[in-house]
């Protein structure tokens, strides 16, 4: 609900004046242990990811962080992933008909769909390894999945990218910490949902990311601009 305020909000507001608040709630967050912060930055990623923000308000917001040169404020309004190829064998498994075990009858979608309601923990952790994004939709819903089938969704690989783009996008399960570190580390997540979720991590995370090589490069770009971003703007705050 707050995301969607904020949708609102964005339409309302000026871009420039935005466009400064939201680099004020990145650097707090970032620099600080403010919850309320931190939570409100969560929104803003999640409100900058919502499809209903319109495209001329992304145009103007994308546009207006450029010009007030914050390229890492101005990329949690990219809507567009780069295309990440899916295996061969992963496109098998996302075929009209998938065992939960290879020696189990093939189930159609129709029956894993109903499967991913079940409460017996048995199934769901066969479950949890469909690829499938109906299934993974569902599960995500289900209330007898914990955290930790959540964990293992995000992290598996190969991936395919709509279903991991559908837990970066949950309300429960995108805020938990350790599912958006187990996503921004798949390289099957789409670019612009794991640069949403990098600039809400931690600046010890951002390092990581900065570092790590086998990311892609936008992404551990991003990971040091906000860094960079947030060390500048506390370095200019007049001292008491």
């Amino acid at each position: 609900m707050r995301a969607l305020f904020l949708v609102e909000a964005f339409g309302d507001g000026e871009a420039d004046a935005w466009v400064e608040v939201i680099t004020a709630v990145m650097t707090r967050a970032h620099s600080t242990d403010d919850v309320d912060a931190i939570e409100t930055l969560e929104t803003i990623t999640h409100a900058a990811a919502e499809p209903t923000l319109a495209y001329e308000t992304r145009k103007r917001l994308y546009e207006a962080a450029l010009v007030q040169q914050h390229p890492a404020i101005a990329r949690l309004f990219l809507s567009v992933s780069p295309t990440v190829p899916i295996p061969a064998t992963l496109k098998k498994q996302l075929g009209p008909e998938r065992p939960l075990r290879p020696t189990d009858r093939p189930l159609t979608l129709g029956e894993r769909k109903s499967l991913a309601r079940t409460h017996r923990r048995d199934q769901i952790i066969l479950l949890v390894r469909d690829p499938h994004p109906a299934v993974v939709e569902i599960l995500l819903s289900n209330p007898h999945v914990t955290e930790a089938d959540i964990i293992k969704m995000a992290a598996m690989r190969p991936a395919v990218p709509d279903s991991l783009a559908k837990i970066a996008s949950h309300p429960r399960w995108s805020v938990r910490h350790a599912v958006k570190r187990a996503l921004v580390l798949n390289p099957a997540t789409p670019l612009a949902d794991a640069i949403r979720i990098a600039t809400t991590l931690k600046a010890a995370e951002l390092n990581e990311l900065a570092a790590d090589h086998s990311l892609p490069e936008l992404l551990r770009q991003h990971a040091a601009e906000v860094l960079s971003n947030v060390f500048s703007n506390v370095a200019l705050r007049p001292q008491s």
